[in-house]
């Protein structure tokens, strides 16, 4: 039987201005950190068979992005445009749902570094894509 399970019932949390844990609402989906190392060249003149050396540099856990239901006004919509005008770094947390039913959760650092509210159309549901960049390490664990 597989473990395999939908993402249905998962949950993004981001600090309002009182430093507390906000559940952002109507979210339909977001992404999670995608992690690269930077590749530094210690290449010298006596490499061995003339080849290059590489290490390990610094880890960019990158970006998160978080699709919504765009709600002008509301209070996920206002918590997310004073954030983005402050700049400031805040405390994210994602919950990604589990067939335990002990939600397995990512947590950091980020700040809101874009907000892409699309277009108003007649026909299709407005949406709002807010791209978090990552600061720091994230831990993750349930």
């Amino acid at each position: 039987m597989t473990a395999a399970k939908t993402g249905w019932g998962g949950e993004f949390h981001f600090t309002n201005d009182s430093a507390v844990l906000t559940e952002l609402v109507e979210v339909k989906g977001f992404t999670l950190p995608n992690g690269t190392v930077e590749q530094l060249d210690a290449t010298h003149l006596k490499s061995p068979n003339r080849r290059r050396e590489k290490i390990a540099g610094m880890i960019d856990d990158g970006d998160l992005v978080v699709r919504l239901n765009y709600v002008p006004g509301s209070p996920t919509d206002l918590l997310i445009m004073q954030a983005f005008t402050e700049g400031d770094i805040r405390a994210y947390e994602a919950e990604i749902p589990r067939a335990s039913g002990v939600n397995w959760v990512v947590s950091g650092t980020a700040f809101i570094s874009g907000v892409d509210r699309g277009e108003v159309v007649a026909d299709a549901i407005m949406e709002v894509a807010v791209t978090f960049t990552l600061s720091g390490s994230s831990t993750e664990g349930s």
